[in-house]
């Protein structure tokens, strides 16, 4: 679990520093007339203030789409981390990733929980894995990053 778990937290502090970059940034302008090549000069020269800002909303919006997608449920799963306390799924997989079966990478499976019945999502690295095959998995709740217990 440790792998998986560094791999989450390498990403949220990356994708914070990016954030606080990018805040940093937001005033500045970004593209510049003045380093334009000589063709385009006028054209941004006209639109430099409308490029900027449909830059800086792309790059905005991706920011919080991601930081709601993996920085607030990675602070989520902090304190369970710290107790070890995962939570558990067994039963057969659904869904899963059949790209380069012998190289050990994340992946995204779902299962088929036999307690509830319900299909779980968890982000795993491991090599490839198949439809059918039973897991058991010990996996975060909030970010759904977990570890494959057993294969059978």
């Amino acid at each position: 679990m440790d792998r998986i778990i560094a791999y989450l937290y390498i990403e949220t502090i990356l994708l914070s520093i990016f954030t606080i970059w990018f805040l940093c940034r937001v005033k500045k302008r970004w593209i510049r007339w003045e380093k334009i090549v000589p063709d385009m000069r006028e054209f941004v020269k006209r639109n430099e203030k409308r490029i900027n800002m449909i830059l800086k909303g792309i790059v905005a919006s991706f920011l919080i789409l991601s930081f709601v997608d993996v920085v607030i449920p990675a602070v989520q799963d902090f304190p369970i981390v710290m107790s070890e306390n995962y939570l558990e799924v067994e039963g057969i997989v659904t869904e899963w990733n059949y790209s380069d079966e012998e190289k050990s990478e994340i992946r995204v499976i779902g299962i088929m929980d036999n307690k509830t019945n319900k299909e779980i999502f968890v982000t795993v690295y491991s090599k490839g894995i198949h439809k059918g095959e039973y897991l058991k998995v010990k996996y975060l709740p909030h970010s759904k990053y977990g570890e494959i217990e057993e294969n059978e």
